[in-house]
Protein backbone atom coordinates (compact mmCIF):
# COMPACT_ATOMS: atom_id res chain seq x y z
CA UNK A 1 0.00 0.00 0.00
CA UNK A 2 1.69 3.34 -1.02
CA UNK A 3 1.36 5.69 1.87
CA UNK A 4 0.83 9.54 0.66
CA UNK A 5 1.05 12.38 2.64
CA UNK A 6 1.87 15.23 -0.19
CA UNK A 7 -0.61 17.45 -2.54
CA UNK A 8 0.61 18.37 -5.63
CA UNK A 9 -2.50 19.75 -6.59
CA UNK A 10 -6.29 19.67 -5.84
CA UNK A 11 -9.71 19.64 -7.51
CA UNK A 12 -12.58 19.88 -7.27
CA UNK A 13 -13.22 15.90 -6.61
CA UNK A 14 -9.88 14.49 -6.63
CA UNK A 15 -6.07 15.01 -5.20
CA UNK A 16 -3.22 14.59 -7.17
CA UNK A 17 -0.70 13.75 -4.54
CA UNK A 18 2.82 12.81 -5.04
CA UNK A 19 4.16 9.20 -5.78
CA UNK A 20 5.92 8.04 -2.60
CA UNK A 21 8.21 5.92 -4.40
CA UNK A 22 8.62 7.30 -8.00
CA UNK A 23 9.35 11.17 -8.60
CA UNK A 24 8.37 10.48 -12.11
CA UNK A 25 4.49 9.83 -11.25
CA UNK A 26 1.69 10.77 -8.98
CA UNK A 27 -1.67 9.56 -7.48
CA UNK A 28 -4.77 10.71 -8.31
CA UNK A 29 -6.96 9.74 -5.54
CA UNK A 30 -11.12 10.48 -4.34
CA UNK A 31 -11.05 13.57 -2.26
CA UNK A 32 -14.23 11.57 -0.78
CA UNK A 33 -15.11 7.86 -0.79
CA UNK A 34 -18.69 9.05 -3.29
CA UNK A 35 -15.86 10.07 -5.27
CA UNK A 36 -14.17 7.31 -6.60
CA UNK A 37 -16.71 5.87 -9.53
CA UNK A 38 -15.10 9.32 -10.96
CA UNK A 39 -11.54 7.50 -11.13
CA UNK A 40 -12.75 4.89 -12.52
CA UNK A 41 -14.33 7.22 -15.37
CA UNK A 42 -10.95 9.00 -15.48
CA UNK A 43 -9.64 5.51 -16.14
CA UNK A 44 -12.06 4.39 -18.75
CA UNK A 45 -11.62 7.07 -20.51
CA UNK A 46 -7.94 7.03 -20.88
CA UNK A 47 -8.12 3.65 -22.01
CA UNK A 48 -10.51 4.80 -24.50
CA UNK A 49 -8.62 7.82 -25.97
CA UNK A 50 -5.09 6.56 -25.96
CA UNK A 51 -5.13 5.41 -29.23
CA UNK A 52 -6.43 8.58 -31.15
CA UNK A 53 -4.80 11.04 -28.35
CA UNK A 54 -1.56 9.25 -27.06
CA UNK A 55 0.51 12.41 -28.21
CA UNK A 56 -1.92 14.98 -26.22
CA UNK A 57 -2.42 13.08 -22.67
CA UNK A 58 0.02 11.88 -19.92
CA UNK A 59 0.27 7.77 -19.56
CA UNK A 60 -1.31 6.41 -17.01
CA UNK A 61 -0.96 2.80 -15.22
CA UNK A 62 -3.58 0.37 -16.43
CA UNK A 63 -4.98 -1.13 -12.95
CA UNK A 64 -5.18 1.12 -9.28
CA UNK A 65 -3.19 0.86 -6.72
CA UNK A 66 -3.71 0.89 -2.88
CA UNK A 67 -3.43 3.95 -0.90
CA UNK A 68 -4.00 4.91 2.64
CA UNK A 69 -6.74 7.10 1.31
CA UNK A 70 -8.18 4.66 -0.61
CA UNK A 71 -7.81 3.62 -4.55
CA UNK A 72 -4.85 5.32 -6.36
CA UNK A 73 -4.68 6.24 -10.20
CA UNK A 74 -0.81 6.65 -11.20
CA UNK A 75 -0.05 8.31 -14.08
CA UNK A 76 2.92 10.62 -14.83
CA UNK A 77 4.02 13.84 -13.88
CA UNK A 78 4.34 16.52 -16.41
CA UNK A 79 7.68 17.98 -16.27
CA UNK A 80 10.01 20.66 -18.20
CA UNK A 81 13.45 19.93 -19.37
CA UNK A 82 14.76 21.85 -16.27
CA UNK A 83 12.89 19.12 -13.64
CA UNK A 84 10.08 21.95 -13.19
CA UNK A 85 6.71 20.83 -13.57
CA UNK A 86 5.17 21.88 -16.55
CA UNK A 87 2.85 25.34 -16.69
CA UNK A 88 -0.79 25.58 -17.68
CA UNK A 89 -1.95 26.68 -21.02
CA UNK A 90 -3.49 29.79 -18.87
CA UNK A 91 -0.34 30.75 -17.54
CA UNK A 92 1.56 30.45 -20.65
CA UNK A 93 -1.14 32.45 -22.85
CA UNK A 94 -1.22 35.00 -20.29
CA UNK A 95 2.78 35.32 -20.04
CA UNK A 96 3.38 35.19 -23.76
CA UNK A 97 4.82 32.23 -23.71
CA UNK A 98 2.89 29.49 -25.99
CA UNK A 99 4.60 29.50 -29.05
CA UNK A 100 2.53 29.24 -32.66
CA UNK A 101 3.62 25.30 -32.67
CA UNK A 102 1.70 24.41 -29.46
CA UNK A 103 -1.16 26.40 -30.65
CA UNK A 104 -1.05 24.60 -33.69
CA UNK A 105 -1.50 21.50 -31.44
CA UNK A 106 -4.64 22.50 -29.94
CA UNK A 107 -5.85 22.70 -33.27
CA UNK A 108 -5.03 19.14 -34.33
CA UNK A 109 -6.28 17.89 -30.86
CA UNK A 110 -9.55 20.00 -31.21
CA UNK A 111 -9.73 18.13 -34.87
CA UNK A 112 -9.30 14.74 -33.36
CA UNK A 113 -11.81 15.51 -30.73
CA UNK A 114 -14.36 16.18 -32.94
CA UNK A 115 -13.58 13.72 -35.59
CA UNK A 116 -13.59 10.86 -33.33
CA UNK A 117 -16.64 11.86 -30.84
CA UNK A 118 -14.78 11.89 -27.59
CA UNK A 119 -16.78 13.76 -24.99
CA UNK A 120 -14.67 15.39 -23.06
CA UNK A 121 -16.09 17.77 -20.19
CA UNK A 122 -14.14 20.24 -19.15
CA UNK A 123 -11.80 21.94 -22.23
CA UNK A 124 -10.72 24.93 -20.77
CA UNK A 125 -6.90 26.47 -20.23
CA UNK A 126 -6.30 25.44 -17.11
CA UNK A 127 -6.72 21.65 -18.42
CA UNK A 128 -3.83 21.48 -20.84
CA UNK A 129 -0.12 21.60 -19.98
CA UNK A 130 2.59 22.88 -21.76
CA UNK A 131 5.82 20.92 -21.15
CA UNK A 132 9.35 22.06 -22.74
CA UNK A 133 10.95 18.36 -24.15
CA UNK A 134 14.13 19.32 -25.75
CA UNK A 135 13.57 22.52 -26.37
CA UNK A 136 10.19 22.50 -27.45
CA UNK A 137 7.12 22.71 -26.58
CA UNK A 138 3.86 20.14 -26.09
CA UNK A 139 0.91 20.58 -25.36
CA UNK A 140 -1.16 17.45 -23.24
CA UNK A 141 -4.63 17.70 -21.76
CA UNK A 142 -5.04 16.43 -17.89
CA UNK A 143 -8.69 16.22 -17.43
CA UNK A 144 -10.17 13.02 -19.10
CA UNK A 145 -13.37 13.63 -17.46
CA UNK A 146 -15.95 12.21 -20.11
CA UNK A 147 -19.96 14.28 -19.88
CA UNK A 148 -20.55 16.33 -17.15
CA UNK A 149 -20.98 14.33 -14.22
CA UNK A 150 -21.92 17.10 -12.16
CA UNK A 151 -25.38 18.43 -13.28
CA UNK A 152 -28.29 17.69 -10.52
CA UNK A 153 -29.84 14.36 -11.03
CA UNK A 154 -32.93 16.14 -12.12
CA UNK A 155 -30.55 16.42 -15.35
CA UNK A 156 -31.19 13.63 -17.89
CA UNK A 157 -27.80 13.22 -19.56
CA UNK A 158 -29.22 13.24 -23.02
CA UNK A 159 -25.89 13.87 -24.57
CA UNK A 160 -24.85 10.57 -23.19
CA UNK A 161 -27.43 9.00 -25.83
CA UNK A 162 -28.08 11.03 -28.18
CA UNK A 163 -24.25 11.22 -30.47
CA UNK A 164 -25.26 14.29 -32.28
CA UNK A 165 -26.15 16.60 -29.09
CA UNK A 166 -22.86 14.81 -27.55
CA UNK A 167 -20.93 16.49 -30.72
CA UNK A 168 -22.84 19.71 -30.71
CA UNK A 169 -22.13 20.13 -26.85
CA UNK A 170 -18.30 19.05 -27.63
CA UNK A 171 -18.32 21.75 -30.63
CA UNK A 172 -19.90 24.71 -28.14
CA UNK A 173 -17.35 23.63 -25.35
CA UNK A 174 -14.34 23.89 -28.82
CA UNK A 175 -15.49 27.21 -29.67
CA UNK A 176 -15.54 28.37 -26.29
CA UNK A 177 -11.51 27.52 -25.46
CA UNK A 178 -11.01 29.13 -28.71
CA UNK A 179 -12.63 31.99 -27.65
CA UNK A 180 -10.66 32.10 -24.71
CA UNK A 181 -7.04 31.93 -26.47
CA UNK A 182 -8.13 34.56 -29.21
CA UNK A 183 -8.30 36.77 -25.96
CA UNK A 184 -5.19 35.84 -24.31
CA UNK A 185 -3.43 36.41 -27.93
CA UNK A 186 -4.87 39.69 -28.02
CA UNK A 187 -3.68 41.01 -24.61
CA UNK A 188 -0.27 39.38 -24.85
CA UNK A 189 0.36 40.37 -28.72
CA UNK A 190 0.63 36.41 -29.33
Amino acid sequence: MLKLDRIINKGARRLCMVHPEDPGKCVKVAMWYRHIPQLKRDLDAYRAVKPILKDFIPTYEEEFVPTNLGPGLVCEVIKDDDGEPSRMLSECLEKGLADKRTLAQLAIFARLVMENGIPFYDMNPNNFLVQIKNGKQRLLYIDLKYYNDYKPWIYLHLEKFIPALSRMIVKRRLKRLFRKIEAYKKRTGL
